[in-house]
Order: structure tokens, then C-alpha cells, then sequence
């Protein structure tokens, strides 16, 4: 199904509709960790709401899964070293460092995953109108529940 041109009102009133109900949240049959969620929003927040299909916010979840794991072996490593002394006195590599690797190769494989799927009909123009059009879309709901609260 081709999407419509997001240059038009049709397109300004949708970006307004999807700011309203937020980011799209994790598929139900995703297990997301509450660490997990920082990075979920920050993933789900770098394309329009309509540009995320059901097998993209599975990648998506995944990625933020990793994302999480990366900065807990990150913040492990940073309190062991990079080496760690074994029980017979001699050097050897942490095996966080080990972890990280893999771990980072997964999340560029996830990265690519989402960069290639999606539309390919899709004019690339598009995707990076209906994109700023969702970002202020999101200022002004954001602006606005600011304006609720300083009413009450």
C-alpha cells in the first residue's frame, strides 16, 4: 500500500493524530525489562509513528534490549578495567570486553535491519517531512499537557 504524500494537510492532521496517541508501544508478545525503556523510546521516536510496521517494532525491541544490555556490561567494565588478574597472579582480559563486542555487533545488525526494512515505495523525501512533522507535532501535545498542568 503506497502512503500518502505527508506535504499535505492529510499528512499534517496524521502526524497531529499520531503525536496525540504517543510512540507506539512494544508488540505484546515482546518482553521489554524496565531497563529496557529509555532506549525503546529513543528508537521508536527517530521515524513517524506510520513508518513502524509490527515486524519493525519487534527489531526495535530487540535493539532496545541490546542497547541496555550494552550500557550494563559497559558500566560493569568500567568498574572492573579492562583486565582482570586470575587466580594465578596473571592478566587476562575481562570478559565483559568479550560481551561488548557481541553485543555491538548485534546492534548494528538490528540497526541495519531497520534502516532496510519498512516501504521501499516510499519517496526517502517523504519519510524526512512526515518526520519533522511528527516531531513538532509532539512539541505542541507536549506544550500543551504543559499548559494543563500550570492550569490546574
Amino acid at each position: 500500500m503506497k502512503r500518502a504524500r505527508s506535504t499535505g494537510v492529510d499528512g499534517a492532521v496524521k502526524a497531529m493524530s499520531d503525536a496525540a496517541n504517543g510512540p507506539p508501544s512494544p508488540p505484546a508478545h515482546i518482553r521489554m525489562r524496565a531497563g529496557d525503556e529509555p532506549f525503546w523510546f529513543g528508537i521508536v521516536r527517530a521515524r513517524a509513528y506510520d513508518e513502524w510496521t509490527e515486524c519493525d517494532l519487534v527489531v526495535a525491541a530487540q535493539l532496545a534490549r541490546t542497547q541496555a544490555d550494552i550500557e550494563r556490561e559497559q558500566y560493569a567494565l568500567d568498574n572492573e578495567g579492562t583486565t582482570l588478574e586470575n587466580a594465578r597472579g596473571t592478566k587476562v582480559a575481562n570478559p565483559h570486553v568479550a560481551v561488548l563486542e557481541n553485543l555491538a555487533r548485534r546492534e548494528m545488525a538490528l540497526m541495519r535491519a531497520l534502516r532496510m526494512s519498512g516501504s521501499s515505495v516510499a519517496d526517502p523525501r517523504d519519510d524526512k517531512v512526515r518526520r519533522r512533522i511528527q516531531k513538532e507535532a509532539e512539541k505542541i501535545r507536549k506544550e500543551m499537557e504543559e499548559d494543563e498542568l500550570l492550569a490546574r
